[in-house]
């Protein structure tokens, strides 16, 4: 075979993209705060990944605890660690400005109390050069203090244009949502910010990148481990700033029935799990009905309560919620108290 011919079948291949030579530089954004319990196990966890040309960046938040101090002593182990510190600016902010400093030609993000198996990003990278593609993002397990979960058994390896993938998104059904089972082109990611001073994060930064990415993979791989801390279930309190997520929902929700019409009632299943989420954590407080939004998301659920019973996107057991709701609200959040000490394992 003649030089010209093996240039041109290497070109095609680049093209068509089987990566066959160096595999390029992945940039691991890792925002500490407080977890100094954790975060040895989730940075070993990156550290012992199958994919070597890594870029791991650790954000010290302006840790109280001895985090930063861990982060200096990991830095020393690996030369591909590199921490920063700063003044504390919340998850978003770290995240931003760990963005601003990735030279890899892909992003990925890890929570500091989370830790991924040895592939994860060995396999995000693949299908991204395998499809071409923005984005490619895993399945994950929920990791409870008894037990561990998949999230989702519905997953199957699929390439999506925006509109599919938007479709998945609003349905919830396959895609978690956060930021951390994806790898996203570095093109890509540095077009966007994470909100500071925002709950849910994700949501909004989920939102911003189907605005700019074409073409994602999803995979039914389930690599990321989502620690769900004991202290986070038995302790949740409302918070009125997860009244965030029901302002972006809303706003997203009028934004593909402006320009999705075909996708409105998977708007309408998105928003529904919005308002869930909302409500569970009202009904949390001894005195809920005395809530200043108790009012507002009861209402949408009476008002909507035949659209969402003929949704086809919602599950059989959320139509029973929705219809217990209705009936009974106290006879609901006795459920909901119930299954919330059957996930902290009292």
């Amino acid at each position: 075979m003649s030089n010209t011919l093996q240039k041109l079948l290497l070109k095609r291949r680049f093209t068509q993209g089987e990566k066959i030579l160096t595999k390029e530089l992945i940039s691991i954004i890792v925002p500490v705060y407080n977890v100094e319990k954790y975060l040895k196990k989730c940075v070993d966890s990156i550290v012992n990944q199958t994919y070597k040309n890594l870029e791991i960046i650790l954000v010290d938040d302006g840790a109280t605890d001895s985090s930063g101090e861990i982060c200096d002593e990991l830095e020393k182990l690996d030369n591909r660690i590199k921490v920063y510190h700063k003044e504390n600016g919340g998850l978003s902010d770290a995240r931003n400005y760990g963005v601003a400093r990735a030279t890899g030609s892909c992003i990925g993000f890890v929570d500091s109390d989370d830790y991924i198996d040895a592939e994860m990003y060995e396999k995000l990278y693949e299908a991204i050069i395998k499809e071409d593609a923005d984005v490619a993002e895993c399945n994950l397990k929920i990791v409870y203090p008894e037990r561990v979960e998949l999230f989702t058994d519905k997953r199957y390896y699929q390439v999506c244009t925006k509109q599919e993938y938007l479709e998945e998104y609003l349905k919830i059904e396959k895609i978690f949502g956060s930021a951390c089972v994806r790898l996203i082109k570095t093109n890509i990611a540095k077009k966007i910010e994470f909100p500071v001073g925002k709950l849910y994060e994700d949501t909004y930064y989920a939102y911003d990148l189907i605005g700019i990415a074409d073409k994602y993979v999803l995979m039914d791989n389930a690599c990321y481990n989502y620690l769900m801390r004991e202290n986070s279930i038995t302790n949740a309190k409302f918070n009125p700033r997860i009244f965030d997520l029901i302002e972006i929902v809303e706003k997203f929700h009028v934004n593909v029935y402006r320009n999705y019409p075909s996708l409105k009632e998977a708007a309408d299943c998105r928003k529904m799990y919005a308002y869930f989420s909302v409500l569970n954590s009202i009904l949390l407080e001894e005195n809920f009905k005395n809530n200043t939004f108790y009012l507002q998301i009861i209402n949408y659920f009476k008002e909507n309560y035949k659209k969402l019973l003929n949704n086809k996107y919602i599950t059989r057991n959320r139509k029973l919620s929705i219809i217990l709701i209705k009936l009974n609200i106290n006879i609901y959040r006795k459920v909901l108290l119930r299954y919330k000490n059957t996930l902290a394992g009292n």
